[in-house]
């Protein structure tokens, strides 16, 4: 008898450690392993020339809140993990890159256009923090998408919250920084184009960041407004998507298009010369229903030389089968244990409820 319980207790112990380590296993591969793997995996772009400009672009993370996430209170655990995601990602990415520039291509916030004033106040204070650049960032680039400002659908950009993102997000539309010149162009405002046209001066760089893709587009008045920039080359987001549109400088109108999927790829592309280049950059959050998401990161030579690649993070959506799976087999072996404790006990109550009713029978058959 003895011997049988000894046995039954070091055989629930295996058990509760086998379950103890497989959730241990699990949660460092998927948090820990997995993006320091993909992290030292990135490809390196190496800077020849201290004159090179580093550059780390964050395209489209909108920060999620629970007004996007009504469905209390998996709300909460969802917004957490995808939060988690995207500040996680942002911060390999600065310790793998050491960028000077730091861009964020608009859609900062998912639910900012929307908000009142206090809630976007509230998510663009949270924003910072999740998002927060180092000293070593000389300058940190915030243009509005349509989820901060409006602009898409029936959700229409106004000068309350082009203000407002504004305020909060305290810049010139024109950032320069050693031989290149960094220009906001916004089209998404019908009403009134807000960006300034800086004197073009031979020798510096004009590279032009958009929300939307705008070499795509077939719009006159948007095509006026990019030619009289002089862009040397584009970076936009929006779509969600890693691509590479080209057209000629003098008509602005996407003749060439091709994804950039490949994973360890380096790009180079000529800023100098009558083509027009313009990159989409994927975006960071895998709440947006893609299955690939990273960040972009160029190294940029006086020379007009661009070193594209795109830092792609672990796909979330594969750990979260993971964690799936691995909470099944647990629920498998609990469930076996549950099962026999129910069954023994229901046993006992039913021995229990025979020997009364037994003995409250012969008290009426003496």
């Amino acid at each position: 008898m003895n011997t049988r319980r000894s046995t039954g207790s070091r055989f629930r112990m295996t058990r509760s450690h086998f379950i103890l380590s497989l959730l241990m296993c699990v949660v460092l591969l998927n948090e820990w392993i997995s993006y320091t793997f993909t992290a030292l995996n990135w490809p390196v772009i190496t800077s020849i020339s201290e004159d090179n400009v580093r550059v780390l672009i964050a395209a489209d993370p909108q920060i999620l809140s629970t007004q996007s996430e009504p469905h209390f209170p998996l709300s909460l655990l969802a917004v957490w993990d995808a939060n988690r995601f995207v500040n996680r990602g942002f911060h390999l990415a600065l310790w793998r890159t050491k960028p000077d520039i730091v861009v964020f291509l608009g859609d900062l916030l998912n639910d900012g256009s929307i908000a009142s004033d206090t809630d976007f106040y509230s998510l663009a204070h949270h924003f910072r923090n999740l998002m927060h650049t180092p000293s070593y960032v000389k300058h940190a680039i915030f243009v509005p998408g349509d989820n901060d400002i409006g602009g898409e659908g029936t959700d229409k950009v106004t000068p309350h919250k082009v203000q407002r993102f504004y305020s909060v997000f305290s810049q010139s539309t024109t950032v320069q920084y050693k031989f290149i010149d960094f220009m906001q162009v916004r089209v998404m405002d019908d009403y009134k184009n807000l960006t300034g046209v800086l004197p073009y001066e031979d020798g510096r760089m004009r590279i032009i960041l958009s929300h939307i893709p705008l070499l795509p587009i077939t719009r006159t008045r948007i095509k006026q407004t990019v030619i009289k920039h002089h862009p040397s080359f584009i970076f936009s987001g929006h779509d969600h998507e890693s691509a590479h549109f080209a057209a000629t400088k003098d008509k602005v109108l996407a003749q060439e298009f091709q994804m950039l999927n490949e994973e360890g790829k380096i790009w180079e592309f000529e800023a100098f010369t009558s083509k027009l280049h313009e990159v989409m950059v994927p975006t960071c959050s895998y709440r947006m229903g893609k299955m690939h998401y990273g960040y972009g990161a160029a190294v940029i030579e006086k020379s007009g030389l661009i070193h594209y690649t795109v830092l792609w993070l672990p796909c979330r959506f594969t750990q979260l089968r993971v964690y799936l799976i691995s909470l099944s087999v647990i629920f498998l072996f609990v469930l076996r244990n549950v099962v026999s404790f129910i069954k023994n006990h229901l046993v006992r109550v039913c021995q229990v409820a025979a020997i009364t009713l037994l003995r409250n029978g012969l008290r009426f058959y003496p």
